[in-house]
């Protein structure tokens, strides 16, 4: 998942002033007054453990945000945003599938404030995602259309290998405002 860790045995961790350990069910009892996470809680999908361990650290932030940001097109690129950390970026091929894996981190991370971004560049299918996602949160999800001029690498840059240019691109729609989408 890409985070710094410690690996520390027990006692080392129940004399360490870190701020989250990660241990098994069995070693939990010996660190009492710890803020623990459990190494079974996070065998779900790994954004969603990204999201679980940094909601664990980072407990007084006031600026408690999710933002999802959607390239559409053939392949639909989608980077997810929380505390202001890109925590996972993906691309898929259907429609479908990018309205589950986005239902899914709405459903599964915890957040006062959730946006959902999706750029403008397939307006037809930008409008049916953002629809499908009204639909099921209706006003607990902000949805934004946003301007996608200049979020993609130019095509000759051979930078879409797994489709980089496509997680770029729904990054930079997340970082973007756009218009709120109301349907």
């Amino acid at each position: 998942m890409e985070l710094a860790f410690e690996s520390l045995s027990p006692q080392e961790a129940a004399e360490s002033n870190t701020k989250l350990i990660i241990t098994t069910k069995a070693e939990a009892k010996f660190l009492a007054k710890k803020e623990i996470l459990l190494d079974t809680d996070l065998l779900e999908d790994p954004v969603l453990s990204k999201a679980r361990i940094l909601r664990s650290i980072i407990r007084d932030c006031h600026d408690d945000q999710l933002v999802i940001g959607i390239d559409p097109g053939n392949r639909i690129g989608i980077s997810i945003i929380y505390f202001h950390d890109e925590i996972g970026s993906l691309v898929v091929s259907s429609p479908k599938s990018a309205i589950d894996l986005v239902i899914a981190f709405l459903n599964g991370i915890k957040s006062e404030n959730k946006v959902v971004r999706i750029g403008d560049g397939d307006i037809v299918m930008s409008k049916y995602i953002a629809q499908m996602i009204k639909l099921k949160f209706r006003d607990i999800v902000n949805i934004e259309i946003v301007d996608e001029y200049g979020t993609s690498l130019p095509r000759n840059t051979g930078m879409n290998r797994r489709g980089i240019r496509d997680k770029r691109s729904a990054k930079t729609i997340a970082l973007r405002s756009g218009k709120l989408y109301i349907h």
